[in-house]
């Protein structure tokens, strides 16, 4: 059966998360929820695939190569919150830790993840559209993913 997002919520660790997190390292952390979240890019993990060419064969040799997380840009209402007082701490320059995220889908399904966070860019739009404030995740490790029940 076909979801949309509607319902689901975006949190940040209130604190740093510099190594990588098992689910109970996850769940035993503290959330802050960022409301009026509108766009939340991919996330997943794409590996390279790295080739090489020998003088015998007609067909590059390849192999699996060095993996990536993703970087997803993660759009929300400019309005003040809790949560996005952390954000905007969190993507400050002279914060170089990584935070844990929290996605929390409506059918009860959570994906967690951990990285950086940069800007946030201030999209500028046309006359109706909304102020919104755009951050990137430098996500870091696999997302451990928690199965609805």
């Amino acid at each position: 059966m076909s979801q949309t997002n509607f319902g689901g919520t975006f949190s940040i660790s209130t604190t740093a998360a510099n190594a990588d997190l098992t689910l109970s390292g996850f769940t035993g952390l503290t959330w802050e929820s960022v409301p009026n979240i509108g766009n939340h890019g991919p996330t997943g993990v794409t590996q390279n695939t790295p080739s090489f060419s020998t003088w015998d064969r007609n067909v590059a040799l390849k192999g699996k190569g060095e993996a990536n997380a993703g970087d997803p840009t993660v759009t929300f209402l400019d309005v003040v919150s809790a949560g996005m007082t952390l954000m905007l701490a969190a993507a400050d320059v002279s914060e170089p830790g990584s935070y844990a995220f929290k996605v929390e889908w409506p059918d009860g399904s959570v994906e967690y993840n951990r990285g950086v966070v940069t800007g946030p860019a201030r999209p500028k739009g046309a006359n109706e559209d909304f102020k919104t404030l755009e951050f990137t995740l430098g996500l870091s490790q696999v997302p451990v993913i928690v199965d609805a029940t």
